[in-house]
């Protein structure tokens, strides 16, 4: 994993990348308040309660 804090979004963004370097999965640290409506009710929720 690792970890960024772009400016841009105010907020923390962990990007996650397999053994061969690919981009495998993206976490948006408080997404409620950094992304559009539209894409928080189409994304798929992946945590402890939820797998």
């Amino acid at each position: 994993m690792y970890p960024c804090d772009p400016v841009d979004v105010g907020g923390m963004t962990n990007l996650e990348f397999d053994e061969h370097g690919r981009l495998i999965g993206i976490e948006v640290l408080a997404a409620g308040s950094k992304l559009p409506e539209h894409l928080l009710q189409s994304a798929e929720r992946l945590d402890a309660d939820g797998i």
